[in-house]
């Protein structure tokens, strides 16, 4: 509560951008020595081990089913250090072929109370810095899950698209424990045409093709966009059973006029998506994640995101046939402590409704939603 009143506030005013950055470096700083360790612990709380939050799907496991969304540590700089603050895993990225500066600035805004719009447009340091970064991890004791989060440089043509997805892969193949293909961010000029059924399939084979060439394939999936209609959708889950994707990530951020609307005119046709504490986009991502799931059930593993910053919220996206959750946009707007509050909670609502295994519930909203207690 004090985080949000008081110290979210104060942050609004400063740059958004600027305010992340300071506390990435703060974070890969703190890692690397013991009393930074604590301070880690002090902030967000200790972690929370239970067997109650393993999840297991696609031939990974994780200690708790909140991970980092792509986009708060694109080039791998502080992955030991969100995983000390109580996550079960983290995902990096967007990881580009080639170095790329992305948009002009500012093109990152706190527009809400938990709100965020960013038009970054894949700033990237490219994969070679990436790998670097993430071979500082090698001699670490634990194992930490990670995803890679794939894309492509604005200047790579359609075309062209396929080999470079590959290329990232093939280049950080050795360190990632799954893959994402984005296609579906709305800040890069024709990304979110790779959707369509006859490009993503051809990405997806490229990416296979480089995975195969460096040994056992790695659990891959595609991360889709909020928009897409129940049509469109069905495509891409076509696609992920045919190709066999282990499972989709829905949803990206949003970039609906209406929604953006609601925060002030001037947002409303501004370039960028849409994230964090917004009910329409939280409800939309949801209704992707359900759709997802009783189409394809257990064949396709789905990790839910959009406007998850609760137990509540990320039990939703679970019940709706989510995996696990993935969170970004919550660690500014709920604090450090966001990763240990869900999981206590979750680990409370299992406990009085007397369930022991988080994938049991997956997918069953019909009998457990009116459990949660709506915010």
């Amino acid at each position: 509560m004090f985080y949000r009143s008081v110290v979210a506030p104060l942050l609004n005013h400063l740059d958004s951008e600027q305010m992340h950055t300071v506390a990435r470096e703060s974070l890969r700083l703190a890692e690397g020595w013991q009393l930074g360790h604590h301070a880690i612990h002090f902030s967000a709380g200790s972690r929370i081990v239970s067997p109650l939050l393993k999840v297991s799907f696609a031939g990974l496991t994780f200690e708790n089913p909140v991970i980092v969304a792509a986009g708060w540590d694109k080039d791998g700089r502080s992955v030991r250090g969100l995983y000390e603050m109580g996550f079960g895993g983290v995902e990096i990225g967007s990881v580009l072929e080639y170095p790329q500066a992305g948009n002009p600035k500012p093109r990152q805004f706190m527009i809400g109370p938990g709100v965020a719009l960013n038009s970054l447009g894949f700033n990237s340091a490219g994969m070679e810095v990436a790998a670097r970064n993430l071979e500082r991890y090698h001699s670490s004791p634990t194992v930490i899950p990670l995803g890679v989060n794939i894309g492509k440089n604005k200047e790579i043509s359609e075309a062209d698209a396929p080999r470079s997805f590959a290329a990232v892969a093939r280049r950080l193949y050795n360190e990632a424990s799954y893959f994402v293909i984005n296609v579906s961010s709305p800040n890069t000029p024709g990304l979110r045409k790779l959707q369509d059924r006859g490009l993503l399939a051809a990405i997806v084979q490229e990416v296979f093709a480089a995975q195969d060439g460096c040994g056992v394939r790695k659990p891959t999936f595609v991360k889709i966009a909020p928009e897409l209609t129940p049509e469109a959708v069905d495509e891409v889950i076509t696609v992920a059973l045919e190709e066999g994707l282990a499972g989709i990530l829905a949803t990206n951020t949003t970039n609906s006029a209406d929604i953006k609307g609601k925060y002030g005119a001037g947002w409303r046709d501004r370039p960028g998506g849409l994230s964090g504490d917004d009910t329409q986009y939280r409800t939309l991502a949801t209704e992707r994640v359900r759709q997802i799931y009783r189409a394809a059930g257990d064949r396709l593993a789905v990790i839910g995101l959009g406007g998850v910053k609760d137990a509540n919220t990320a039990l939703e996206k679970i019940l709706a046939g989510a995996s696990a959750v993935q969170v970004m946009t919550a660690i500014r707007g709920e604090g450090p402590r966001v990763v240990t509050k869900i999981n206590q909670g979750i680990i409370n609502w299992m406990t009085e409704n007397r369930i022991s295994s988080l994938n049991e519930i997956v997918g069953n909203e019909r009998e457990l939603g009116e459990t949660l207690l709506r915010p």
